[in-house]
């Protein structure tokens, strides 16, 4: 009779099948075929048939009476608290399933294990002790569970020692169906998989089993190759005699530039750099060529670490999991033939360090996503050296362990275009060069994006060249021109990866940033984005630095690059409208105040409605010369900001912005730009801006067409400008353009009607309690007095003027005025007054880094010192002249000398 416990429990009789009508004659059956020698005490059938009872030898008796009437060909005894049945052994699956595993472990013989280990699993037919209920027979149950787990692993295991890796592979597969959480059937799997040639599953098998499990995997990555954990001493080979790896990645042959960060690389590698290890560290933003040049740098000094070559692509900024050191350093042993004496994380790294030291061997740890993810990978001291590259800025690393710090920045437009030439060859290249600056403009010096380029150009024919740049020009359609749908050959890819890892905070300012018009920013600007929170701001940007998303170019001013921008700014699109107004409001705004803040320094008779600043940190110049610094620091972005302010219909910044501009636009010679930016002044003024501001705007185009020596159309604005402010009743608006209309008319010729406006601003300014635009109009009636050769009246007026002038803030009336004394005592024949007022301006006007105001001066005062017989110092004031004229972008110095002299 045949007896089955591993799976239902079932008696059979030839083919058919005992019927055991009792179901607790059945649960006995059960219980004495498990016991050893099948003989078990009343205690133990009680606790299995009977859990919640007290044992009773009556009610076992009862059982096993029906358990003989089932099957009467059994003996069975039921005496002295025990019963027993008699059995043939060799007919339960039970006793022979482990009579075939003690086969199994007694031999040595692999083949003969196997068909052992199989037969003892061929015993199973499905959950042992079916249907058999209560506590005792489910603990039974998950024994005898555990013993078919073992089994099957042990079975695995000799399938992989007989040569079938792929029957080990199927039958862990199996297993591991049912008990997912098992390590010793992953490490067979493992070990099916390496055999079969498949070890790029093992490490993401590892790490999900790893993270699902919450167990550390690192000594199955050290499986040896005949099975179990290797005990080989640390430092000893466990494989044969090998060629040493060389791991590096095949790479382009052409390199552009970068040759003196290829030398600091190898010499750092080398050992040649005084007070840094053999650890370089190369960082960047994404595209910028970190591991081309860190491969580069690799081949140019493999000669010197002949024991190996090690590579490994820490995947810190991919779109998936990055690589865990673990497996890596575990990788990076089993390249060595090296085992550490523990396989925890610990003992590898000892091990690891250990086995450096005695070596040299380069290491090239490519795309680490920070400090700790590359630590345990990097050497000890020895003669091993390593090069790792990251997006972030590494800066613990030449903090702890002494790095040389490579900052890789885009390429210059040299380079950009002879790479785009190396790639394109010089057939292509004779096709894009009315396209190659272009190119090199709007791919910014990434080498990935003009790569990219050059592979688009080169499989599309010329005819398509035109749209490509098209669509890499306009902002819109830039990032979609730089992507090869791959994740490493694209630039918005990329910087979707860094964008990815960063802090919400820090994620926010990237935006905002975009959205600010600068190519450069103020720390003081930042601040302003964020005024309440200047803590969060810090760390934000220090995160965005970090992350090589922005950079510090000068002191506290801080870019993205015009990649990094535009993607930044489709971020800013995705945001709400609200949000993003509310950012450029407060960009404008302090913007608007801070150069307001300058413009009086550098005029303090302007008046604009702007206001107080509230809530916001002003720069406060002491000198003109310190208000004129800022304005040339914040001048691309004072600009941007109008055409934002323009672009988005906010006419009050538009004009405002571009009215506090103007008497540095004067003062540097940029007065095409202000012609520019009051042409847009004028409009939004007069949609948004009161009478007397609008004339205000005509004044300051006049002005501007005036040093443009445009006179026609400088009087023009002027008679507007006094028409406006006439009509408004405004007294001082039409006191001010009648002034200026008296210097062009000056200029122009016509000294007698520049006077009678003299005359009427004098009248005004002096009505309206100003005493500013008083010294300016005495002034004016002083030099058209001078004009007409009317000296001691003419300086009579002037000397009235100084004295009004002394003492303010106008530096600038002040300096004119001086000169007009100037040229009244030079006609005079008072020279040592005349060259005591022109040193006097000149000394003022450089102070205001007006320069072609002082070059001016400077030549009055050359002919002064020649008329006084002081003929080198009269030299060094017309060289010292020539010097600024050239500096303002005057090629033709002596005629533009001669053109000064004669200027009224």
């Amino acid at each position: 009779m045949e007896l089955r416990v591993l799976g239902p429990v079932v008696a059979l009789r030839g083919e058919r099948s005992v019927a055991i009508k009792s179901i607790k004659a059945r649960e006995l059956l059960a219980v004495l075929l498990m016991a050893p020698g099948f003989r078990a005490s009343h205690a133990s059938v009680t606790r299995f048939l009977w859990p919640d009872k007290e044992s009773n030898a009556n009610r076992i008796r009862q059982t096993s009476l029906q358990l003989r009437i089932a099957m009467p060909d059994i003996a069975q005894s039921n005496d002295r608290g025990f019963c027993q049945i008699d059995v043939d052994p060799r007919k339960i699956d039970y006793v022979r399933f482990q009579d075939f595993q003690r086969t199994a472990n007694a031999t040595e013989d692999s083949s003969v294990r196997l068909k052992a280990l199989r037969s003892a699993l061929g015993e199973w037919r499905g959950t042992p002790l079916e249907d058999m209920p209560g506590e005792g027979f489910e603990q039974k149950r998950v024994e005898l569970i555990a013993e078919l787990r073992n089994a099957t692993a042990a079975c695995a295991l000799a399938e992989l020692e007989c040569g079938q890796a792929r029957a080990a592979l199927e039958r862990a597969d199996s297993g591991l169906a049912s008990w997912p959480e098992n390590e010793r059937l992953v490490e067979v799997k493992v070990r099916a998989l390496v055999s079969l040639g498949r070890q790029d599953q093992v490490e993401p098998l590892l790490a999900s089993w790893g993270h699902r499990f919450g167990r550390s995997t690192v000594h199955l990555l050290l499986l040896g190759e005949t099975g179990g954990l290797s005990s080989v001493p640390v430092g000893a080979s466990t494989t044969p005699a090998r060629s040493q790896p060389r791991q590096l990645p095949s790479q382009a042959v052409d390199m552009v530039g970068r040759q003196p960060q290829l030398d600091q690389l190898a010499e750092t590698l080398l050992g040649r750099t005084a007070g840094r290890s053999r650890l370089a560290v190369v960082t960047g933003m994404p595209g910028v060529g970190k591991t081309f040049l860190a491969g580069r740098a690799a081949v140019h000094v493999e000669a010197s670490f002949p024991d190996a070559t090690l590579y490994a692509d820490l995947g810190g900024f991919s779109s998936g999991e990055p690589e865990r050191p673990d497996a890596v350093l575990a990788r990076f042993l089993n390249d060595l033939g090296v085992r550490p004496a523990t396989p925890t994380m610990d003992g590898m790294v000892s091990a690891y360090r250990t086995a450096l030291a005695d070596r040299a061997v380069l290491l090239v740890l490519d795309n680490a996503r920070d400090e700790n993810h590359v630590r345990p990978l990097l050497p000890g001291l020895g003669a091993s050296a390593a090069i790792v590259t990251s997006r972030r800025q590494l800066h613990g690393l030449a903090i702890r362990e002494g790095a040389e710090l490579v900052n890789l920045a885009p390429l210059d437009r040299h380079d950009a275009t002879k790479l785009l030439r190396t790639r394109l060859g010089e057939d292509r290249m004779r096709t894009a060069v009315p396209f190659i600056s272009d190119l090199v403009e709007h791919c910014a010096g990434v080498p990935l994006a003009l790569k990219i380029m050059a592979s688009r150009i080169a499989e599309r024919p010329s005819q398509a060249l035109a749209g490509m740049v098209r669509d890499l020009r306009h902002e819109s359609t830039r990032l979609r021109s730089l992507d090869l749908r791959s994740e490493n050959l694209s630039v918005r890819l990329l910087l979707e990866a860094s964008h990815k890892l960063l802090s919400a905070a820090a994620a926010k300012f990237l935006w905002q940033l975009a959205v600010h018009p600068g190519p450069t920013v103020s720390w003081a600007a930042l601040r302003a984005l964020e005024p309440d929170d200047a803590i969060g701001v810090n760390d934000a940007i220090d995160e965005l630095m970090r992350m090589s998303l922005v950079t510090e170019p000068s002191f506290e001013r801080y870019s993205l690059h015009d990649l990094v921008r535009v993607y930044a700014s489709e971020l800013a699109d995705q945001q709400d409208e609200d949000e993003r107004s509310r950012v450029v409001e407060r960009v404008l705004r302090f913007l608007l105040h801070n150069a307001w803040a300058c413009d009086r320094k550098l005029d303090p008779g302007r008046r604009l409605p702007i206001g107080e600043a509230s809530n916001l940190e002003v720069v406060t110049p002491a000198r003109a010369v310190d208000a004129m610094s800022w304005f040339e620091a914040e001048y691309s972005t004072l600009t941007a900001a109008v055409r934002l302010a323009e672009k988005r219909g906010l006419d009050r910044y538009t004009w405002l912005l571009s009215m506090v501009l103007v008497t540095f636009q004067w003062r540097s010679g940029r007065n095409l730009d202000a012609l520019k930016y009051l042409t847009s002044a004028l409009e939004a003024a007069g949609r948004e801006a009161s009478p007397a501001d609008v004339a205000m705007v005509h004044r300051m185009l006049a002005g501007t067409h005036r040093s443009l020596a445009d006179l026609p159309r400088a009087t023009r604005e002027l008679r507007r400008a006094v028409r406006v402010s006439e009509d408004d009743g405004d007294v001082l608006g039409a006191a001010l353009a009648r002034h200026i209309l008296g210097v062009l008319l000056r200029e122009s010729g016509a000294p007698r009607e520049a006077l009678e406006h003299f005359t009427a601003a004098l009248s005004a300014f002096e009505q309206v309690g100003d005493p500013l635009g008083q010294g300016a109009a005495l002034n004016g009636i002083g030099s058209a007095r001078y004009d007409l050769g009317q000296y001691d009246t003419g300086l009579e007026y002037c000397r009235r003027s100084l004295t009004l002038l002394e003492g303010t803030d106008d530096l600038n009336g002040l300096a004119h005025v001086l000169f007009s004394l100037g040229r009244i005592r030079l006609a005079l024949g008072d020279h040592e007054a005349a060259v005591a007022d022109f040193e006097r301006a000149r000394s003022l006007y450089q102070s205001m880094t007006y320069g072609s105001r002082e070059a001016r001066t400077l030549v009055w005062l050359a002919d002064t010192l020649r008329d006084a017989d002081r003929p080198r110092e009269a030299e060094e004031a017309i060289d010292r002249a020539q010097v600024l004229l050239g500096e303002l972008g005057e090629s033709d110095l002596d005629a533009a000398v001669e053109r000064l002299r004669y200027l009224l």
